[in-house]
């Protein structure tokens, strides 16, 4: 089977993506056709998961787990912190490392159980399944470069403005941390930064917040600012979608700040405010020229 004609849009932005992908659908393809018969009518090209099994899953994923893994959890629809909030399992893509021959772990049996629950009433044809694989593989990728884009930016600002901002994955992942300290009582300013579209707010939203009470359990003596970066031709309703931010924290903790990209010079001030020292006394203080 030969899905005809993939749309690359975009294909600039990320160059090696679409060999990657190619490689990526073959492989899924190829471990698909290996179903039994009753999972997989090679006639038909229908793959039954009315008729997986949660051990039919694991050892279908287990035939390559670097291509399964992302492919059942792009069609199967759910995010990574869904599989973490609805069946305990953290960073779904760690999957892809394991091992074929060590006997299935615990978070692999979550996957399997997810994926059956999730596509277990479906039957599904083969190209179909890679196609849809594919399309949101794409946009994923894209979304990721995106993010670590916005990510960079921010922390760069920060930083040409004299404050240590970097990015730490202890105690928990953080994108940009005022100062950096292996001592989280020494961490001043913690800053998730996400970006996004109106659409899909109400779960962004949901992220910031649950993601404050962590930087707060986490980091007892840093003030929280959020950071979101929308596109260009969102940004006369960005009172809106800041308004949406702040009610999530209704009868909660509220934010110590909501900044949007346009607005991080506004930061600037808070952290005068909090008297968040700077990096060396060679960058001269914030004046309203800056």
């Amino acid at each position: 089977m030969k899905i005809k004609d993939f749309p690359r849009p975009n294909f600039e932005e990320l160059p090696s993506l679409y060999d990657e992908l190619d490689r990526l659908a073959d492989r899924v393809e190829k471990a698909i056709r290996s179903l039994k018969n009753e999972l997989f009518d090679p006639h038909s090209e229908l793959i039954s998961f009315d008729k997986i099994s949660e051990d039919d899953m694991i050892g279908l994923i287990r035939k390559d787990p670097e291509a399964l893994v992302p492919a059942f959890t792009r069609v199967c629809g759910l995010t990574v912190r869904e599989f973490e909030r609805l069946y305990g399992l953290e960073n779904v893509y760690k999957l892809r490392n394991r091992l074929r021959w060590q006997m299935p772990t615990e978070d692999e049996r979550k996957f399997a159980k997810a994926i059956v629950e999730q596509l277990g009433s479906a039957k599904m044809y083969l190209e179909t399944f890679v196609y849809t694989f594919y399309k949101m593989w794409e946009e994923h990728q894209k979304r990721h470069a995106r993010g670590r884009k916005a990510e960079e930016d921010v922390r760069k600002f920060f930083e040409d403005h004299g404050y240590e901002c970097k990015k730490l994955t202890e105690p928990v992942e953080v994108n940009g941390a005022i100062p950096p300290a292996s001592d989280p009582k020494k961490v001043r300013v913690v800053i998730p930064i996400r970006t996004g579209v109106r659409r899909d707010l109400v779960k962004r939203a949901k992220e910031y917040s649950s993601e404050f009470d962590r930087f707060k359990n986490e980091f007892p003596n840093a003030k929280v600012i959020i950071v979101f970066r929308i596109p260009r031709y969102e940004l006369d309703i960005k009172e809106e979608i800041r308004e949406t931010i702040i009610e999530e924290r209704r009868d909660k903790e509220p934010y110590d700040g909501v900044f949007f990209y346009d607005e991080l010079r506004d930061a600037l001030e808070r952290f005068e405010e909090w008297k968040i020292p700077k990096r060396s006394v060679l960058f001269p203080k914030l004046s309203k020229r800056d």
